[in-house]
C-alpha cells in the first residue's frame, strides 16, 4: 500500500501538466483576431480532442477593430473573455490597468526559457510574466522579377553581407518605372504603411528611437535628428521621387504586388502564401535595405496571449494559452498561419531541417539570422496605444505631404499631453 501511494505521488510530480488536462473540463472564450481564423480552429480542433470536456469559443474582430475592442470589454471588467489575443506592446499597459493576469504560477523558468529573450522581457511588466509570445515577426524586401527583367536588373542578393541600401533602392526604382510603360506601376511600398511597427526600423537604422527609455518622454526623439531624417525619407518616396504610390490602404499593397503593379514589398515571411498561390507571378525575396550612414535593422515581436484578469477559469485559460504557445498547439498554428516562430527551438531548426532549403521556406533561414542580429522591438510604453494612434496619423500625414518636422513638433506636444497621466 505505502509503495502503491508512493507511485501516485512521483507520478503527480513527474507528470503535472497530463494530470491536470485529464481532469479540466469547462468553456473559456477567446477574443481573437478574424485574420487568423483559419489557423486557430486547428489549434481549438487539436486543443479540445485532447482535452475532454473543454470547450473553447471564439469571438473574432479585424485588426483595425481588435484593440478597440480589448478596450471596451476589459475596461468595463466583462468576465465573459478568459483568453486574449495580445500585441506585444500592450502588455505592459494592460497588466498596469489589471486587465490580464501573471502567468508565473503556470510557466516555469525553464519553459519560458524556451521562448526568445527579447519576446519574454516584451511579455512581462514589473518583474511577472504576464504573456508568452505566439510568435516572432520579421519582414524582408519581396520584388517582381518579371519588372525587373524589364528594367534589366538583376534579382537582388538574399546575402544579408549584400544587403542593399534605402538609398538604392529608390535608384532602382526609378529605373523599373521608367522601363514599364505603364504609368500605375510603381516602385515599392510597405505594407504596413504609415504604422509605425514597420515604419520605425528606417527610424532606428539611423540611430533614431521613438520613445525614451522612461517610456514616456518624445521630446528629442520622435522629433529627433534620425527620426526626422527617416521621416523626409518617408516622405520623399511618396512626393519627391514618387516612386510610392499613395491612396493604398496596408489591406491593399500585398494584393498590388501580387497584381505585378509594385516592383519592391516590403513586407512579413507569411506573405509567401499568398504569393505561391497567385498563377504567374514570379517573385523573390532579399534582406530589408538599411540607410547608407546607419545600421541594418528589422522589425520584431508580435502577438502574445494574455488570461484575462476577470476570468473565472483561469488554470484552464493558463492551460489554452501554454497549449498556443510551447506545445502541440503552436507546431499547428505556426504552420497554417506560414508564421515565424518565437521558440528557440524552431528558430534553430530553420538552419538544419531540409524543407527550409529551397525558395520559398529559405526566406526562415534569412529571418532567424535576423532575428539573432538585427531585429529591434518597438518601445515599451504604459501608453503605447496613445503613442502609436499619434505617431501613425503623423506618418499619414508625412506620407500626405505635410512638412516632417512641423508634423513631427505636433506629434510631441500632442502625446505630452496624453502621456501625462503615466508620469
Amino acid at each position: 500500500m505505502k509503495k502503491f501511494l508512493l507511485t501516485l505521488l512521483v507520478c503527480a510530480i513527474l507528470i503535472p501538466s497530463a494530470f491536470a488536462a485529464g481532469n479540466m473540463t469547462g468553456t473559456i472564450r477567446f477574443l481573437t483576431m478574424a485574420e487568423y481564423h483559419n489557423a486557430l480552429q486547428g489549434v481549438i480542433q487539436a486543443f479540445e480532442d485532447s482535452h475532454p470536456g473543454v470547450k473553447v469559443e471564439t469571438e473574432e474582430f479585424p485588426f483595425a477593430q481588435l484593440f478597440d475592442a480589448i478596450e471596451i470589454k476589459l475596461g468595463s471588467r466583462n468576465s465573459n473573455f478568459d483568453v486574449i489575443l495580445t500585441d506585444a506592446t500592450m502588455v505592459s499597459g494592460y497588466a498596469y490597468r489589471g486587465f490580464i493576469s501573471p502567468l508565473d504560477e503556470y510557466f516555469t523558468a525553464a519553459e519560458k526559457a524556451k521562448f526568445t529573450p527579447a519576446l519574454v522581457n516584451s511579455g512581462t511588466y514589473d518583474g511577472k510574466f504576464y504573456s508568452p509570445p505566439l510568435k516572432n515577426s520579421c519582414h524582408v524586401l519581396w520584388y517582381n522579377k518579371k519588372l525587373l527583367d524589364k528594367a534589366g536588373i538583376p534579382y537582388p542578393s538574399a546575402d544579408p553581407k549584400n544587403r542593399m541600401t534605402w538609398e538604392q533602392v529608390v535608384e532602382l526604382c526609378q529605373k523599373i518605372m521608367a522601363a514599364s510603360g505603364d504609368s500605375t506601376v510603381y516602385g515599392l511600398t510597405f505594407e504596413q504603411i504609415s504604422r509605425p511597427y514597420q515604419i520605425l526600423p528606417l527610424v532606428n537604422s539611423l540611430g533614431g528611437e521613438g520613445i525614451g527609455p522612461d517610456g514616456i518622454t518624445v521630446d528629442g526623439y520622435i522629433n529627433g535628428p534620425g527620426f526626422v531624417k527617416a521621416m523626409q525619407w518617408y516622405s520623399d518616396i511618396h512626393n519627391k521621387y514618387k516612386i510610392a504610390p499613395k491612396g493604398i490602404a496596408p489591406s491593399e499593397t500585398v494584393g498590388q504586388f501580387a497584381a505585378g503593379k509594385v516592383a519592391f514589398l516590403s513586407a512579413n515571411l507569411f506573405d509567401y502564401k499568398t504569393f505561391e498561390k497567385t498563377p504567374g507571378l514570379q517573385y523573390g525575396y532579399c534582406p530589408l535595405p538599411y540607410f547608407k550612414e546607419g545600421k541594418p535593422v528589422t522589425p520584431t515581436d508580435s502577438f502574445h496571449i494574455s488570461v484575462s484578469n476577470y476570468s473565472k477559469n483561469k488554470a484552464l485559460a493558463a492551460e489554452f494559452a501554454k497549449y498556443l504557445t510551447l506545445g502541440a498547439g503552436s507546431d499547428i498554428y505556426l504552420d497554417k498561419q506560414g508564421e515565424f516562430s518565437a521558440r528557440i527551438d524552431v528558430l534553430n531548426s530553420y538552419t538544419t531541417d531540409a524543407r527550409y532549403n529551397s525558395f520559398p521556406l529559405s526566406v526562415f533561414r534569412l529571418a532567424a539570422l535576423e532575428a539573432k542580429t538585427t531585429a529591434f522591438p518597438r518601445p515599451l510604453s504604459l501608453g503605447y496605444r496613445e503613442w502609436e494612434s499619434v505617431m501613425t496619423a503623423t506618418m499619414e500625414d508625412i506620407r500626405n505631404g505635410a512638412d516632417v518636422k512641423q508634423s513631427l513638433d505636433k506629434a510631441v506636444k500632442t502625446l505630452n499631453a496624453q502621456l501625462q497621466i503615466y508620469r
